[in-house]
């Protein structure tokens, strides 16, 4: 349901009226937000799903356009059920030329005896994201099979086939990697804790180059260009009543005036990076294994928009998993952290997508069990610096589960369903289409 849009007058005084005058903010409404958007539900094509695992292991984990392509990532890193450690995973992508699934090769050389081996699959639990760096498609190797704990994998696509790395220390989990004045950077979960390594000849070849300080959940999870400057995140603890301490920790990595790389150990509070949210703590809160009483977050669908960083907190669930619980955006050095005001306060935004001069999220509401509204917003880049509204509603649609991904290519939009570990469809992993013309 469309928030209510209100008119709101400044109250004035006379001149010899000496009081207080409160501001309050004023929303703009547009002929945009104003009408109602479609509901598409009658017009969504089901593509199918091309998965073979577990029903909670064909949640559709990130999608991402490339070349024309749109990719699919799937499996489960969790060592709990359901569908624990659903490796490994095949590398599969709609492709709408063809209008067809399919997948990809594979391929592993051995640097030592240059022995080539094929496989149709990644040796990996799960592929979680898809990262685009410096024009080439890369997939963070999420929690490694082969070579297991004493190295981890990344994957480069290669033409018409992947190139797989075995080669970062200590990468039992490569959660994110980024392109950075020239290098290539992975964010791990290791052993040793939450690492940030570094290669400076396109990976072949890793150097550990910080941590980000050891506390609560010790992962990097995320990296991300925000001004000037990359950043290393782990998790951070919510603010939640009866507990005081709500600390996280991120890393910055900025190229100085010389030319030099700079790092700088940050303190977060979740009250300076999700402003709003707040938790009781009860026996039924989602909790990570081990951790016990508290929510931990991390940031999800991190993008960078118009000198900003657009992000969802997500309190971290079944392992390496997590709950969307809102949409915020931070300016240069993470000043000026606000909440985006969608019009339906109780979508819970769960994917970005950025379109040069438009960006989409993607949110849904649970209407009740088997009952989902799936939401896309839209707001044009220009205003991002300025406010956190503008926000429209594209389109909506009902389905039995909630869209957890989505693409865009000319106009039509691609959805990849997904579910929670206490309530699996069928449906989760179907693939949905809607033309250009349905909305």
């Amino acid at each position: 349901m469309k928030a209510l849009i209100r008119k709101v007058s400044r109250l004035c005084a006379g001149l010899l009226l000496i009081g207080v005058v409160s501001q309050v903010q004023v929303q703009q409404v547009t002929a945009q937000q104003l009408a109602a958007a479609p509901d598409v539900s009658s017009n969504m094509t089901v593509l199918g799903s091309p998965f073979k695992k577990a029903s909670y292991a064909r949640n559709v984990w990130d999608m991402q356009l490339f070349d024309g392509k749109i990719y699919l990532g799937h499996g489960n890193s969790s060592n709990y059920a359901p569908s624990p450690n659903a490796g490994p995973v095949p590398i599969y992508y709609w492709d709408p030329a063809q209008n067809k699934f399919s997948v990809q090769d594979v391929t592993y050389t051995n640097p030592a005896t240059g022995r080539v081996t094929t496989n149709v699959y990644v040796m990996d639990e799960q592929i979680d994201n898809f990262k685009v760096l410096n024009g080439e498609l890369y997939i963070p190797g999420n929690d490694s099979r082969v070579p297991g704990w004493a190295y981890g994998n990344f994957y480069r696509l290669n033409g018409d086939h992947w190139d797989q790395y075995m080669n970062i220390p200590g990468g039992i989990h490569v959660y994110d990697m980024e392109y950075y004045q020239g290098k290539l950077y992975a964010a791990l979960g290791a052993i040793e804790g939450p690492l940030v390594y570094v290669s400076s000849d396109h990976g072949n070849s890793w150097s550990k180059f910080t941590s980000v300080s050891k506390y609560g959940i010790m992962r990097t999870y995320n990296l991300f260009k925000l001004g000037d400057a990359l950043y290393a995140s782990s998790a951070t603890a919510g603010k939640t009543q009866g507990i005081a301490n709500e600390k996280g920790y991120m890393a910055s990595i900025r190229q100085n005036s010389s030319g030099a790389i700079q790092t700088s150990k940050l303190t977060f509070t979740s009250t300076q990076l999700f402003p709003g949210l707040s938790w009781v703590v009860n026996k039924n809160e989602p909790s990570v294994p081990g951790v016990s009483g508290q929510p931990w977050l991390k940031l999800l669908r991190t993008t960078p928009v118009n000198d900003r960083l657009l992000y969802i907190p997500g309190i971290i669930y079944n392992d390496h998993q997590a709950i969307p619980q809102g949409l915020f955006s931070a300016g240069a050095d993470f000043q000026n952290v606000r909440k985006e005001q969608l019009p339906n306060t109780a979508v819970l935004p769960i994917d970005i997508l950025e379109r040069g001069e438009k960006v989409y999220v993607l949110g849904y509401v649970k209407e009740a069990t088997g009952q989902y509204t799936n939401y896309v917003y839209s707001k044009n880049t220009g205003s991002f610096p300025s406010t956190g509204q503008g926000w429209s509603e594209v389109f909506h649609f009902q389905r039995d589960t909630f869209a957890r991904s989505f693409e865009e290519l000319n106009g039509d939009f691609y959805f990849g369903l997904g579910s929670y570990a206490d309530v699996i469809p069928q449906s989760t992993g179907t693939i949905l289409k809607l033309n250009a013309g349905s909305y």
